[in-house]
């Protein structure tokens, strides 16, 4: 009779505690914009990609089983999509976000072998494509690509849209845009295909630019 009681007392003063329990790399699934799996850093087991806005903030989290990983971006959230494929060739999968701004489709993509790293966004693209002025002569490089066009107007790059393709030379990125005088008429077309390395750089495989002839109204 006394060890049931003993242990009915134990039962009583255990039902009255509060055990804490932990669980590993918790995600809180409150604002969860997409989410999504792939194997994101090359150890052969599925990973889980969320965007999540919290506040005004839009993160992108990697959860895997080692760790959970968190890096703040910008992200126009009314229009874009996601996707996952190996688009650099290293052998883990990559996440890319297309996303509609400012009425330019923009691409964003991101690794996740060591650290979140963004290797393309939109200024990394601007930064890969340069734009030189002697006079009257425009120089357009990007890579070892070069080009050059005449104009006696000051023209500007403006890009209207990147996504990734499958082209003959393997996956690639299209990038395309406009030379554009001051009252934002185009003069030029610019189409870029190129292929993202490993560590991110890019390396171009083929650029074209057209002229575009001044558009005229027609007589009446």
């Amino acid at each position: 009779m006394k060890k049931v009681f003993a242990v009915l007392l134990i039962f009583l003063f255990l039902s009255s505690c509060s055990i804490q329990t932990f669980k590993k790399n918790k995600i809180n699934t409150d604002n969860i914009l997409y989410s999504c799996i792939g194997d994101f850093d090359g150890d052969s087991r599925f990973d889980t990609i969320y965007l999540k806005k919290e506040d005004n903030t839009i993160k992108i989290v990697l959860k895997s089983k080692r760790t959970t990983k968190t890096q703040d971006i910008k992200l126009n959230i009314d229009n874009f999509y996601c996707s996952v494929e190996d688009i650099n060739d290293d052998k883990c999968d990559d996440f890319i976000i297309n996303s509609i701004e400012d009425n330019v489709e923009n691409i964003y993509i991101f690794t996740f072998k060591d650290a979140i790293k963004e290797i393309l966004s939109p200024n990394i693209i601007r930064d890969q494509i340069n734009l030189i002025r002697k006079g009257s002569i425009y120089t357009v490089s990007f890579g070892d690509y070069k080009k050059q066009i005449n104009s006696n107007e000051e023209l500007n790059l403006k890009l209207l849209y990147s996504e990734t393709e499958y082209t003959e030379h393997g996956k690639a990125i299209i990038t395309e845009g406009v030379l554009v005088n001051k009252n934002n008429e185009p003069r030029y077309t610019i189409s870029i295909t190129y292929k993202i390395k490993s560590l991110g750089s890019a390396t171009q495989v083929k650029c074209d630019i057209f002229h575009l002839e001044p558009y005229k109204v027609p007589p009446k």
